[in-house]
This record gives structure tokens, C-alpha cells and sequence, in this order.
């Protein structure tokens, strides 16, 4: 039983995730902390979307490519292993423009724009997001996380980590 702050601060883990691509526009992303890897579930939604859109025969409005149409079938795949997430569950992490100061008194007085905190289980966690688009890309993050209970974990999503989501 949790019965003072401290208490607290030993018995939870925490994430702290910072979003440091500089060209994203919109500069957020929804985003939750999973359990387990979404990407197989992707892996199937996507199997029975593509299986359901081979079997319409449509032609493709004025303005809209094929291009277009595979962009928006990934997107919705991959926002679709958000299904089971309930809203409370779910965040919103923008760019918090005081993380890129250069001085590092600047940095150490920054406001941490979220912080997840959490007396759930300990272990393997991914921090996964929404689609959004980068460079006309449907991408997204998927990051393994490591929690243990007392301390808090920094996690930047970057375009090193970035997932560009892509038909297999």
C-alpha cells in the first residue's frame, strides 16, 4: 500500500519521453506505453486490410495515387493496434522547444513537458505512437523501454529511431 510520496517514488517507474525531431510538423504525437511488441499485430491488421482492399475493384479519385492509398492503409494498421487502448492510457507528447537550448543551465531548468509514472508491473515496455507523416512517410515509434521501480527512464524519439512503416 502506497501511503506517503515517497512511497510512491520507490514503488513506481517512469518514462520521460521527449520528442527531438526539429521538421516534424505537427511538432506532437499520440503515443501510449505497451506491454508487449505492437508490430506482429500490425503485421496481421495490415495482412487483412491489403487482403479486404484487393478484393474491391474501384478506380482511384482525381489527386489521389496509389502512393496515397498504401500511405493511408499503413497508417491505419498501425493506429489500429491502438484499438484496445483505453483514452486515459493514451498522451501527448509535442516538442518541447526549451530541450534544445545549447547552455546546459538552460537544460537543467527545462520543464519536462511529460512524464509517465506508473506502479504497473516493471520490465519490458515499448512507448509506441500514432502515425504521422514525415517527408510524405507514414512513420511512427516503437521503442523498448526498460522500467524498474524507483527510477525514471529518459527516452528521445528521434529520426534514428524513427520507423518509416513500409508494405512487406
Amino acid at each position: 500500500m502506497i501511503s506517503s510520496i515517497e512511497d510512491f517514488r520507490k514503488g513506481s517507474w517512469g518514462v520521460h519521453p521527449e520528442l527531438a525531431v526539429p521538421d516534424l510538423f505537427p511538432p506532437a504525437v499520440m503515443f501510449s506505453i505497451f506491454d508487449s511488441d505492437p508490430r506482429s499485430k500490425f503485421r496481421d491488421i495490415l495482412h487483412e486490410m491489403s487482403a479486404k482492399q484487393n478484393e474491391q475493384v474501384f478506380d482511384l479519385p482525381p489527386g489521389l495515387t496509389q502512393q496515397l492509398m498504401r500511405q493511408g492503409l499503413l497508417s491505419a494498421a498501425w493506429d489500429g493496434v491502438f484499438h484496445e487502448v483505453p483514452g486515459d492510457k493514451i498522451g501527448l507528447l509535442y516538442r518541447n522547444e526549451s530541450s534544445q537550448t545549447t547552455s546546459e543551465a538552460a537544460r537543467a531548468n527545462r520543464a519536462y513537458a511529460v512524464m509517465i509514472k506508473s506502479t504497473e508491473p516493471p520490465g519490458r515496455k515499448w512507448l509506441v505512437t500514432r502515425t504521422v507523416q514525415h517527408e510524405g512517410k507514414a512513420v511512427c515509434w516503437c521503442i523498448p523501454v526498460d522500467v524498474q521501480s524507483g527510477t525514471t527512464v529518459n527516452v528521445s524519439l528521434t529520426l534514428e529511431n524513427m520507423i518509416a512503416l513500409e508494405m512487406n
